[in-house]
């Protein structure tokens, strides 16, 4: 009986080895795809950071553009009439109430 008993621990020994091998194989199958998917997403991220950086190039090289038309007079009194609605002294201004 002796032998019976030395054979049902070895087998054991075999199916926790066999179990612990394929919980481990599972683990690294789970951990890789984890990390595909963050590295996935990380590109993304990248993807779009990189967008937001040529867009700002772009906004730079016009504010760039702008600065070197420096203080020119018909610039700056544009950018007043436009922006700030600012008006010469001897204009005047009629608004359009009727919502047309």
């Amino acid at each position: 009986m002796t032998k019976n008993t030395g054979k049902k621990k070895v087998g054991r020994k075999s199916l926790m080895l066999r179990l612990c091998i394929f919980a481990f194989v599972v683990y690294a199958v789970v951990l890789l795809i984890d990390m595909q998917i963050d590295i996935a997403n990380r590109n993304r991220q990248l993807n779009e950071l990189a967008q937001r950086v040529e867009t700002q190039r772009i906004s730079n090289k016009e504010l760039e553009r702008q600065l070197a038309m420096g203080m020119d007079q018909e610039h700056i009194e544009r950018v007043a009439r436009e922006r700030l609605g600012f008006i010469a002294p001897d204009e005047t201004v009629f608004v359009d109430v009727s919502g047309s």
